[in-house]
């Protein structure tokens, strides 16, 4: 995996029209109530990461597809193909070094369970398994925004805070920025969303 952001990395974007909402209603009520119909997922991104000591960022890209509520598929294609997928057996991780080389498979590592389960959680957006790990503040605007900052002093070692902008329409996410520990920042941008279409028998069983 490519930084220890990958096992942050995860929360959706999804283009839809906007839904109305009584203004008294929470932001994450708001949210839980426009995603409560979506079951499958699959998005595109591009994760843009700007290391402290490095001038020029780094540039990957992939897919995401989750299946609600427990498989998860994360895919890098470019410029090198790697990921990993949970599913009810625990899961796998691969990764190729090009073209025409061998796909090298593993079981998934505890560690990336691990984080993989956190990603299922922040798909959900849920402010009570949020509030576990993370203070939260949250901005509405024309751009809604959670901004999570670690409870867990081991995790502080790591992250610093994560930025969620949404969307207008509060399906899924538009982008999420990680702050570092070092303050390195990694920017993930999602698009080209599907919602709710059948996925392939193996989408959760191989690379």
């Amino acid at each position: 995996m490519r930084t220890f952001f990958m096992s942050l990395l995860v929360l959706i974007l999804l283009t839809a029209p906007s839904t109305s909402f009584c203004k008294e209603t929470s932001l994450f009520e708001r949210i839980k109530l426009a995603n409560a119909n979506v079951s499958v997922i699959k998005t595109a991104f591009t994760q843009c990461t700007n290391l402290a000591l490095f001038d020029e960022p780094l540039m990957v890209s992939g897919d995401l597809i989750v299946e609600k509520p427990q498989n998860l598929r994360w895919e890098y294609s470019q410029p090198t193909s790697s990921g990993f997928i949970l599913n009810t057996d625990g899961g796998l991780q691969w990764s190729s070094t090009g073209k025409n080389c061998s796909v090298m498979r593993t079981e998934l590592s505890p560690s990336l369970r691990m984080m993989a389960n956190q990603m299922l959680r922040w798909v959900n957006i849920d402010e009570e398994a949020l509030s576990k790990d993370f203070h939260i503040k949250v901005t509405e605007s024309d751009k809604p925004t959670i901004m999570l900052r670690p409870k867990d002093g081991d995790l502080a070692r790591f992250i610093k805070c994560i930025s969620i902008e949404l969307p207008a329409s509060l399906i899924g996410v538009k982008t999420i920025v990680v702050t570092e520990a070092n303050d390195s920042l990694v920017t993930l941008a999602f698009q080209k969303a599907e919602i709710n279409l059948k996925l392939e028998p193996t989408t959760f069983k191989k690379p």
